[in-house]
């Protein structure tokens, strides 16, 4: 699962990935923000900081590592 995340009193978007554990090894860009257990996290100021093609084989791994976990949490 994906979610955004805006915090009030930041300059930046979370785009929050709930297992995002799994994945920060292959995308080191992934933050470790507040000290989460699980969720991971790319900060953006502006939407041209984006690595579109990064953030699209991040998408992929998501979506085949959720689908792999037996943790994940929601129904297909």
């Amino acid at each position: 699962m994906i979610y955004l995340n805006i915090l009030k009193g930041k300059d930046y978007v979370d785009v929050c990935f709930v297992q995002g554990i799994l994945l920060e090894k292959d995308f080191p860009v992934l933050k470790n923000d507040n000290k989460r257990k699980q969720v991971r996290s790319i900060q953006l100021k502006r939407l041209e900081d984006l690595n579109h093609e990064n953030f699209v084989a991040l998408l992929h791994a998501a979506s085949r590592i959720l689908g792999e976990s037996k943790r994940a949490w929601f129904i297909k």
